[in-house]
């Protein structure tokens, strides 16, 4: 049931999911040269996609799970950067929850009484036993930046699978220069303390409005475009 799970869900990243943001972006978001992060790249589905839409531009993209990293390190460009790196709001060593499905690596906690996690684990099988700890760096957006004299961001894209809050308060100075934001929002229970609200309360407070939501088909997340309306009018 697992490989029927994993082959369904890059069939509909690829063929439904991706192919409506990237006319969504065609259509609505002009860039020159652009400087992009990608945040929780995993194995560059949505940096190919940036790519070809802005070949001019500069990226930056962030896997901390060691598998996923050797993969995107095999994308050889000098406009990619590449880190194996977590984003988060401390400067630290930590650990990443990892599992046999790569994709769904976190740092977030698991919500143990989940009625998604229990679905989730009926259709893929119980991860329980199979969870494992993973040595990271963490370090806040706003060191990153200051310590690579970035002081703009065209695109920020953050997929962490539940940590996408804590990636925004570690970029509390940065995310004021972010023009345009594409970020993850659960519409699960699956991880412990998450709130949906408290992200969009967070961008609503630096001046983001959302300009298009993408439900991920027959699945609990979707996909948020935000705009920064203090930057762009």
């Amino acid at each position: 049931m697992r490989h029927l799970f994993l082959f369904y869900y890059k069939f509909a990243e690829t063929y439904l999911h991706l192919p409506r943001i990237k006319k969504f972006l065609i259509k609505n978001i002009y860039l020159n040269k652009p400087i992009i992060f990608d945040v929780g790249a995993y194995t560059g589905s949505t940096l190919k996609l940036f790519y070809r839409l802005y070949p001019n531009g500069l990226f930056y993209c962030f896997e901390p799970n060691l598998n996923s990293f050797r993969k995107l390190k095999e994308i050889k460009n000098k406009k990619i950067k590449i880190f194996k790196l977590a984003l988060g709001n401390n400067n630290k060593t930590t650990r990443i929850n990892t599992n046999p499905i790569d994709m769904t690596n976190t740092l977030a906690m698991l919500n143990k009484n989940s009625f998604y996690l229990t679905l989730k684990n009926l259709i893929i099988g119980n991860q329980k036993n199979k969870i494992k700890k993973e040595n990271v760096n963490l370090v806040k957006l706003d060191s990153f930046c200051k310590k690579k004299n970035i002081k703009t961001i065209d695109i920020l894209k953050i997929d962490t699978e539940g940590f996408e809050l804590d990636v925004l308060f570690g970029a509390k100075k940065i995310i004021k220069s972010v023009k345009y934001l594409i970020i993850e929002i659960q519409k699960n229970d699956m991880y412990e303390s998450y709130s949906s609200k408290k992200i969009k309360d967070y961008l609503k407070k630096n001046n983001f409005k959302k300009i298009k939501s993408f439900s991920f088909p027959f699945m609990f997340f979707e996909d948020c475009v935000y705009v920064n309306s203090k930057l762009i009018a």
